[in-house]
């Protein structure tokens, strides 16, 4: 591993505890008590933090990493809150813990996190951190975010948003249950990618397009199933216009990583692409993003994370 991944250690008394009281339908108040008891219980200071808005909650997390006292910011909730927690602690020198409480957790499932509360408190506790890739995507008109896990759009991001208005099941389950209702109104998208700055382009009707910095979304899918984020690039999958029996026999296998003999999905790396897809919003984190075109690319080295003892 490059200096720019080194793994790390830090001394952990006082943490800035971020909630979203509605993340996992609830769960994360739960989570959060479970949580601050292990805290106390190991002598770490909490300093529990949860805005009102996500504008609220994200000046609180801004005002955490600025405080010297505070020596983590740590997220109880899902993706979309470590998302919110990323755009202010990315590139600080204050790391990230995670306390799972979400509905997919697919930042826990790549960085080893324990999904109980408790375990996961003790790896904070640990100290041991690690630098790791982020994606920023960008819009033309200058507008910007950072994001951990996947970047999708065309069917996966409908079947995001459709996922995130199921009350019911959770996590994987819940997933499917959306594909499923989303797959009725199944249809490719003319589609343009342009890869590092036009070293590659794709031009072509496109069911999805996912831009892994890591391998999961949707609560464990393996659509990037290469990713790796310590690596500096990017590993994206395409799936190019199938039939829609074709699209109902293998979703199982796009889903899963099991790519072999499908002649319609592609798999790139880079460190940046460019993305057109008329009428279609970008999600990244199981959150919706901006809307087509965008640019997505690479951070080498700006997450910051409390993970497991290696």
């Amino acid at each position: 591993m490059s200096d720019t991944y080194q793994m790390g250690r830090s001394e952990i008394s006082r943490i800035a505890l971020l909630t979203n009281p509605a993340a996992g339908k609830g769960k994360a108040v739960a989570a959060a008590e479970e949580a601050k008891k292990a805290f106390y219980r190991y002598g770490v200071d909490v300093v529990s933090i949860s805005g009102s808005s996500p504008a609220a909650s994200r000046q609180l997390a801004k005002e955490m990493i600025e405080d010297d006292s505070i020596d983590a910011l740590v997220a109880c909730g899902g993706d979309g809150l470590i998302s919110l927690a990323l755009q202010e602690q990315a590139g600080s020198d204050t790391p990230l813990g995670i306390i799972p409480a979400g509905t997919g957790n697919d930042h826990a499932r790549e960085y080893k996190i324990p999904l109980e509360p408790r375990r996961a408190a003790k790896v904070i506790v640990e100290g041991y951190t690690t630098r790791t890739d982020l994606g920023i995507m960008r819009t033309d008109d200058g507008q910007e975010r950072y994001f951990g896990t996947i970047a999708c759009a065309g069917f996966d991001s409908l079947v995001t948003d459709r996922t995130n208005r199921i009350p019911w099941p959770s996590g994987e389950p819940r997933y499917v249950l959306a594909i499923a209702i989303e797959f009725l109104n199944f249809h490719s998208l003319p589609t343009r990618l342009i890869f590092d700055d036009g070293a590659e382009t794709f031009e072509g009707d496109v069911t999805l397009c996912a831009i892994g910095n890591t391998r999961t979304y949707g609560g464990g899918m393996q659509v990037c199933p290469d990713a790796d984020h310590y690596d500096g690039l990017f590993d994206i999958s395409i799936a190019t216009k199938m039939t829609r029996r074709k699209a109902a026999l293998n979703v199982g296998r796009i889903f899963s990583g099991d790519f072999e003999g499908l002649d319609e999905v592609r798999q790139y790396r880079a460190k940046k692409v460019r993305v057109e897809m008329p009428g279609i919003n970008a999600y990244a984190d199981g959150d919706k993003y901006f809307p087509s075109p965008m640019e997505c690319e690479i951070v080498p080295g700006m997450g910051y994370y409390l993970v497991p003892r290696p």
